[in-house]
């Protein structure tokens, strides 16, 4: 008879996924910190701590993923994730550098997750890049606010719009109570 593990409940499932989650923030805060560049390395290592998997966590084969209105996308194979990932790193650095913080955090949150070049864990993953950015450049937003962020499909037209104005707000208010 084969042993089948029993399902762990939702609320179980939430308390792991949440306790590596403040481990990946912790990880990212350090980087920032530190003033550390963010590289595709460092990424896959935050997805690591993530799923709490060691294999290659890069996308390597088209994927369905089911959207958060419930429709269904098959995303086609990428040629290389790891210089997909990088390009977009090397992209929001440079918006960063320039001063316009806000929009390297939506930028790298926002191509993360439509490029989908890890198996899993995507969003987790670009809201910990997005939260590297804003708390290297002195942004004190929290990555848990972040986290919890109920975003629809980004591919909908205004969500990213919509995105960016939620950051503002919460940067602004951050600023705000820090101050």
């Amino acid at each position: 008879m084969a042993h089948n593990e029993p399902k762990r409940p939702d609320s179980l499932q939430r308390q792991l996924e949440l306790a590596r989650f403040d481990r990946a923030l912790e990880v990212s805060e350090s980087l920032a910190t530190r003033r550390a560049l963010l590289t595709t390395t460092e990424l896959a290592r935050l997805n690591h701590i993530l799923t709490g998997k060691t294999n290659d966590p890069w996308r390597q084969g088209p994927v369905t993923i089911t959207l958060p209105s419930g429709v269904k996308e098959t995303l086609a194979l990428l040629a290389d994730p790891v210089v997909t990932a990088r390009d977009k790193l090397h992209r929001a650095t440079e918006t960063a550098e320039s001063g316009a913080v806000i929009e390297a955090a939506v930028e790298i949150y926002v191509a993360l997750v439509l490029a989908h070049v890890f198996q899993d864990a995507n969003r987790r993953t670009a809201v910990l890049a997005s939260h590297y950015f804003m708390h290297r450049y002195g942004i004190p937003i929290s990555g848990f606010a972040l986290h919890e962020l109920g975003l629809g499909d980004l591919r909908e037209e205004g969500q990213i719009d919509i995105l960016r104005d939620t950051i503002r707000q919460m940067a602004k208010f951050a600023l705000k109570q820090r101050s």
